[in-house]
């Protein structure tokens, strides 16, 4: 057991909110900077920018204990940090320093009631174990395309998956959330309990508790004893590029005629692969093989690779979670635009750029990665989302022109993720100003041609980007009349220090 923090001491913040913790029920759930377990968990951090050293950690092991958790907290008026996967790329986005980083990877089981159709996920977990402990029983859930992404700021966040043409945002699939206020009190948000609050959190992030269970809808495979999707990586020569932006335009454009066909178009820039990749990521989740709707993307020229094949979703998840390994510094951007190719076009040139400019100034042994990524938003995507009560996202005005997210067309957006990886916080620093002025770029050139969303995916968001902020007025307005509601001490405002905070 790890020796308790010596309160004989001149009292401190952080004395008093870690022997509070060790002085409550949790005494073997608190962990201080001198002991094994500590250590462990800031290494099991994806990001290492992210990875901060707290005064301790709690990890509590049922709602029970969380709601002791957060009762200490707020008495003693601690600053505290949630973390659920530790998949957040930025500083703060799930640890904190200056406070107590409350860490739920205790709360990692995921059950299925079959009878409910019901798949319910802790939220210290993984998308890997999730579906594979999901799959004996022929389902599966709106979860991460990459098996290594945390389940719980994923799919409070919004979660774009798989799934999400089909079946909407994560966030969407969410029947209850099990959530613990900031006055200890542990409730249930779902449709016909707690109703305003299961809308805001839908996307919403950790501003009104602590999410200890979300009870999702599960989607059942074609064929119950076989869970593969069709689907996996196409390289192509970077000369092609402008054809296969042009086929992921028409991807794009045309998505609402096969809902269960995905895609994704990126760039990657991997010195020890020989610099950069034109990469794009096909996947159809009825395991149709080679499905129409990616006949531009199979006849476009100059395809040098490529992985498709039918194989267990789970297979499919771990090969693009590969694709992101830990122990990297983090740098994320985003943005959201019409799907204009000469957005596309631009933000790929100004990759390039970057890139020749991050030679120039990174050490030797800096191993710094890139990734430009685009995804398409479609109407469906929303739609769905507006059919299972609504979310706190603000899609809705600019697919379909209205907030309430009616009638029979919309518009088809594409979702920008720019990421930087490296090792060295030297390296981070000297990055981060061409990173941002990468996305800012991007954002100029949008406003230019009137293509611009002013609209950001909380789950890509850098830590200035704000995206509740762009959610919009009417969404805004939601989000803080629920947390006035929930939350009158204002705890997950004022207290918590990790994620994105609803505007004031």
């Amino acid at each position: 057991m790890q020796a308790a923090l010596t309160l004989s001491a001149p009292a401190t913040l952080s004395n008093q909110c870690c022997n509070a913790l060790q002085a409550s029920c949790l005494k073997d759930r608190v962990f201080l900077p001198d002991g094994a377990t500590y250590t462990d968990r800031l290494d099991t951090y994806w990001s290492v920018s992210a990875a901060l050293e707290p005064w301790c950690m709690v990890m509590p092991s049922t709602a029970e204990e969380a709601s002791e958790v957060i009762m200490v907290l707020s008495k003693n008026e601690c600053p505290f940090g949630i973390r659920g996967g530790g998949h957040g790329a930025d500083a703060y986005s799930n640890g904190i320093d200056k406070g107590v980083t409350i860490d739920f990877g205790l709360m990692n089981a995921t059950t299925y009631d079959a009878d409910r159709k019901i798949a319910s996920i802790q939220p210290g977990t993984h998308w890997q174990p999730v579906y594979e402990t999901l799959s004996p029983f022929g389902v599966t859930v709106t979860g991460g395309r990459a098996g290594t992404v945390g389940a719980s700021g994923f799919i409070s966040g919004g979660g774009n998956s798989f799934h999400s043409a089909s079946h909407g945002f994560a966030a969407d699939n969410v029947q209850n959330f099990e959530v613990v206020l900031g006055d200890g009190r542990i409730v249930n948000a779902n449709a016909e309990e707690n109703a305003d609050l299961w809308q805001a959190m839908k996307g919403g992030s950790g501003n009104y508790g602590l999410i200890t269970r979300y009870d999702m809808y599960a989607i059942e495979f074609p064929d119950r004893d076989s869970t593969d999707i069709w689907g996996g990586i196409v390289i192509y020569d970077v000369a092609e590029q402008e054809a296969v932006i042009d086929s992921y335009v028409k991807f794009a454009e045309n998505s609402g005629q096969d809902q269960n066909s995905t895609s994704i178009v990126y760039w990657a820039y991997i010195p020890a692969m020989s610099g950069m990749m034109l990469n794009v990521a096909l996947e159809n989740t009825v395991n149709a093989a080679a499905p129409a709707a990616f006949d531009d993307y199979l006849n476009t020229p100059g395809i040098t690779s490529k992985t498709l094949r039918s194989a267990p979703m789970a297979e499919i998840t771990m090969e693009l979670g590969s694709g992101q390994p830990a122990g990297f510094r983090n740098i994320w951007y985003t943005g959201a635009y019409d799907n204009d190719a000469r957005l596309i076009k631009f933000a790929v040139e100004k990759h390039a750029a970057m890139v020749a400019e991050l030679e120039k100034i990174m050490s030797a042994d800096s191993g710094f990665n890139t990734l430009c990524m685009f995804q398409p938003i479609s109407p469906n995507m929303v739609r769905h989302g507006v059919e299972r009560g609504g979310n706190s996202m603000g899609l809705e005005e600019r697919v379909f022109g209205n907030a309430e997210g009616t009638g029979e067309d919309g518009k088809t957006g594409v979702m920008f993720l720019a990421t930087f990886a490296v090792n060295g916080a030297e390296n981070e620093e000297k990055a981060r100003p061409l990173v941002k002025d990468w996305q800012d770029s991007i954002d100029a050139y949008a406003d230019s041609i009137g293509v611009n969303w002013d609209w950001r995916f909380l789950n890509y968001a850098n830590h200035d980007q704000n995206p509740l902020a762009s959610f919009g007025e009417r969404s805004i307005a939601k989000m803080r009349a629920v947390s006035a509601k929930y939350d009158p001490d204002q705890v997950f405002q004022k207290l918590r220090q990790t994620g994105h905070k609803i505007p004031a």
